[in-house]
């Protein structure tokens, strides 16, 4: 009933709305080579998605440089939206931004059929690529600890990892980028995982906030197209530093100026001018943001 009922949604809303597919185009013309903002849900007293404080919000945001958006993430309590709800704020927002700004969705679901419909759906109604963290409802059995001491347990539950993330990519017309979310979801995808999934061609990307796993995957995922964005403004410098495309930083919602500015500054290879605004932010973003 809940598949059926995104599926409704989605056709309902999908004549106003761009159409995607799963070509290599979409692929190629995807890039985080930028700062994101992870949007954060207004809502009315009844507990309903407050559209027009959403509509300010982005009055403001759509006056800085911004690569673009996710929705229904972590900062934007994605997991008290119903699907429903996620897929209307995804079709509103879409004609609230340009159309050079990306939108991503995020769409984790504990089950592989819930998150392949809802990411599809996403896409369907205007979402460029989808944000999709491990199912960890049953983490114990999901784990890719390398350091278990039956081996072949460990291999069989990384593997069922690698085919969550392989099914949703392979049903959805839009980039999926993986959220490695170790606070969330008590599961660390190791390098090795993310490096076999970064081959599929429609999984572009992960977002994490391990400064040494950042370090390792742009050295492991270097001959693909696949990038590796921080989850945090307190360390987007020295993210960029190591090779990272940029970030989905939630201090970019209040602060996405100055975060914009030091990217540009980063690529820019002026980097003493942008270590002066990475100092400031810091102590800022460790307030802000605290998961």
């Amino acid at each position: 009933m809940r598949g059926l009922k995104i599926q409704l949604l989605s056709n309902a809303l999908r004549p106003a709305l761009r159409q995607h597919s799963s070509s290599s185009s979409v692929v190629a013309n995807f890039d985080l080579d930028g700062v994101f903002v992870p949007i954060p849900t207004p809502y009315r007293a009844n507990g309903d998605v407050d559209y027009g404080a959403l509509a300010y919000n982005f009055e403001r945001w759509e006056k800085i440089p911004f690569r673009g958006y996710c929705v229904g993430g972590s900062n934007g309590e994605g997991p008290y939206l119903k699907a429903e709800e996620k897929i209307e704020m995804v079709s509103k927002i879409r004609s609230m931004i340009g159309k050079d700004k990306l939108l991503i969705a995020g769409t984790t679901c504990e089950s592989t059929k819930i998150t392949c419909d809802l990411s599809k759906a996403a896409a369907e109604v205007g979402a460029d690529g989808v944000l999709v963290m491990s199912p960890f409802y049953f983490k114990t059995r999901m784990t890719v600890d390398s350091r278990s001491i039956v081996h072949n347990m460990s291999f069989l539950q990384e593997n069922s990892l690698y085919d969550h993330f392989v099914s949703v990519a392979d049903s959805c017309p839009a980039p999926v980028i993986v959220y490695n979310m170790v606070p969330v979801t008590g599961i660390d995808l190791s390098v090795d995982i993310l490096k076999k999934m970064s081959l599929h061609p429609n999984i572009v990307g992960v977002k994490d906030k391990d400064m040494g796993k950042l370090a390792a995957l742009v050295t492991e995922t270097r001959d693909q197209k696949f990038q590796i964005v921080a989850g945090s403004a307190s360390y987007l410098l020295a993210a960029m530093l190591v090779g990272c495309s940029g970030g989905i930083n939630g201090l970019a919602a209040v602060l996405g100026e100055p975060l914009c500015n030091m990217h540009k500054l980063a690529v820019a290879g002026q980097w003493q001018e942008a270590l002066e605004l990475q100092r400031k932010l810091v102590n800022i973003d460790l307030l802000v943001c605290v998961v």
